[in-house]
């Protein structure tokens, strides 16, 4: 850590002091080390900050016992600090005026996560949510997309499951230190993440949380996310909160619709009143996404509705198969003894899902 990135620390540990007001600090005083020396006088006068404020900020130049502690800390337990600058500190944040100075990293950041969705929602969670979530998280992780989300009970904690369960990768992002449990039934959870993703806060390492930190949680699972998949959410709760950070980032929404009459599911209907996607099963919701294989994604989804067909479409698809340069009608409904009706809905459904294409003089090509 250089003399800048020790300056920010000690500013981070003893005022708490976030990007924006630092970016602020710096236009002014030019450097770090200038903040930590400058007068109760200089820094009364910079707007935004107060006595608390700035009487934090003049502590902080006597920080160094505190950031040694923490430092060697950090080292004992396996966690990066990363300063704003650093090479590892996470570069989807760059571009967001509010993203935190320090970032605490326990695990691996690769550049393939910020290819992410993150996944949120109530901390009560119900069956359909479950399923739901299980559903496209699995999907997500199954196409090496990272599933990000807040480890909070419920939803977020499902999404890191499923995301495990199917050999991918995830991040947590916690609204408390990494030496902190919260909430403790997560404990293994957040043991596990880390072997296959990373746990991540901007908070010092012993922290607890409380009400303050986890909007601040919300903005960077949002920041970190190309996208946001909402599940289950009931009105003014965190996960829209998470929603809005999302939207004001320029992030695509995405919101699962649910019962109008249930109670957790009234922020989400919200949502997609409000204009946010609704988000009916994970393969349109990845077809919208520009970052998925979308060829990959066509050729799976035309397998898994061939293996669905019936007997019979599966015979008329072969025939069509076999017929390279295709084959009429009625050439089809002769080789099967099947009506012309009967013949003509089967192939309107065939090419409905893009299986096979009419030409002129009803001549059916193979589409795939």
């Amino acid at each position: 850590m250089n003399e800048n990135h020790r300056s920010i620390f000690k500013l981070f540990l003893a005022a708490d002091i976030g990007s924006i007001r630092l970016s602020r600090l710096l236009a002014v005083f030019g450097e770090p080390k200038h903040i930590l020396n400058a007068s109760k006088s200089d820094l009364l006068a910079f707007e935004g900050i107060g006595e608390d404020i700035a009487k934090r900020i003049l502590n902080a130049k006597d920080y160094n016992k505190q950031a040694d502690e923490e430092i060697k800390l950090a080292a004992k337990n396996s966690i990066v600090i990363s300063v704003d600058g650093d090479e590892n500190y996470p570069s989807a944040l760059l571009p967001f005026s509010d993203r935190p100075p320090i970032i605490y990293i326990k695990g691996t950041i690769i550049e393939k996560d910020f290819d992410s969705i993150g996944i949120v929602g109530s901390r009560k969670i119900t069956p359909y949510g479950k399923r739901t979530t299980e559903d496209f998280a699995s999907f997500f992780a199954k196409n090496s997309i990272t599933v990000i989300s807040g480890l909070a009970r419920g939803i977020d904690a499902q999404a890191h499951k499923s995301a495990l369960e199917n050999n991918g990768r995830t991040i947590a992002v916690l609204g408390n230190g990494l030496l902190v449990n919260y909430p403790p039934e997560n404990k293994s959870l957040q043991t596990a993440i880390p072997d296959n993703g990373a746990v991540i806060s901007e908070f010092p390492l012993l922290s607890k949380p409380d009400r303050t930190t986890f909007p601040r949680r919300n903005r960077i699972v949002a920041a970190l996310s190309k996208a946001l998949l909402v599940v289950e959410a009931a009105k003014n709760s965190g996960a829209l909160i998470t929603a809005k950070f999302a939207a004001d980032y320029g992030k695509d929404v995405f919101a699962v619709p649910s019962n109008i009459y249930n109670e957790s599911s009234k922020g989400v209907n919200e949502l997609i009143a409000n204009g946010a996607f609704a988000a009916v099963n994970p393969r349109d919701m990845a077809l919208r996404l520009s970052f998925f294989n979308l060829k990959k994604l066509a050729k799976e989804s035309k397998k898994t509705y061939i293996s669905a067909l019936s007997e019979q479409e599966k015979s008329v698809l072969k025939i069509i198969e076999i017929e390279q340069e295709g084959i009429h009608i009625d050439l089809i409904a002769d080789k099967l003894n099947i009506n012309i009706s009967q013949l003509s809905s089967i192939l309107f459904n065939l090419e409905l899902n893009e299986l096979v294409e009419c030409l002129m003089g009803k001549i059916y090509v193979r589409k795939y």
